[in-house]
């Protein structure tokens, strides 16, 4: 993975605030949604994270957001505790909110992810949602904690259309959606990643 897409926050610019204390996290709102909540890490080496966040209904599963996590190259020894137990597979949000950090997303690209072509239908990581294109949310993870912040990770979110549209992230954040609508490179870089890991994650399905 190219250590180049952790360049894309500039510290520099003014962080927006996301969730903090008390505010809900993604895999909140999938519990508020859907009445439950549940993560499927398919893969968790010491550079990447990539996971299924889903509901389950009527005893069936549906993954609600699939997540790619980059992380940095070394990891701060201030959330070393926090970083053990989220590769250990809990949520990245609940794990640094339940130990008193306050978490920032630094947003770098809202969209949606299409199909590369000659790929097999990378989608079908949602079940079956025809031809509709999935949401992704690109953002760098800041966390805070006794007046320091630290970039935790670079993170991606693609999300089922039955869970979040491109229309639900824009009436989230407003101005701040509108300003990160066009990809750059480093962005198209992590959307390759990205798709890679849904193609591999597909191709497992396929193979069981």
């Amino acid at each position: 993975m190219s250590a180049n897409i952790f360049a894309m926050t500039n510290k520099n610019e003014v962080s927006s605030v996301d969730t903090q204390a008390g505010a809900l996290g993604n895999s909140d709102k999938i519990q508020l949604k859907f009445g439950n909540y549940g993560i499927d890490v398919l893969e968790n080496g010491p550079g990447i994270r990539v996971s299924n966040l889903y509901s389950v209904q009527a005893g069936i599963k549906t993954n609600r957001t699939f997540a790619v996590v980059a992380y940095p190259a070394v990891i701060e020894p201030a959330f070393k505790k926090e970083h053990d137990a989220i590769i250990s597979g809990q949520s990245i949000g609940i794990v640094f909110r339940n130990n008193g950090w306050l978490t920032k997303k630094h947003h770098q690209y809202f969209g949606k992810i299409d199909a590369t072509s000659g790929v097999p239908d990378i989608f079908s990581v949602f079940g079956g949602i025809g031809s509709a294109q999935p949401a992704i949310h690109i953002y760098s993870l800041l966390v805070t904690k006794n007046n320091t912040e630290f970039q935790y990770a670079l993170i991606a979110e693609v999300h089922h259309p039955a869970y979040l549209k491109l229309e639900d992230l824009q009436a989230a954040y407003g101005n701040e959606f509108d300003g990160k609508r066009v990809k750059t490179s480093n962005v198209n870089d992590f959307l390759k990643i990205v798709k890679t890991k849904m193609q591999s994650t597909q191709t497992r399905v396929l193979v069981k």
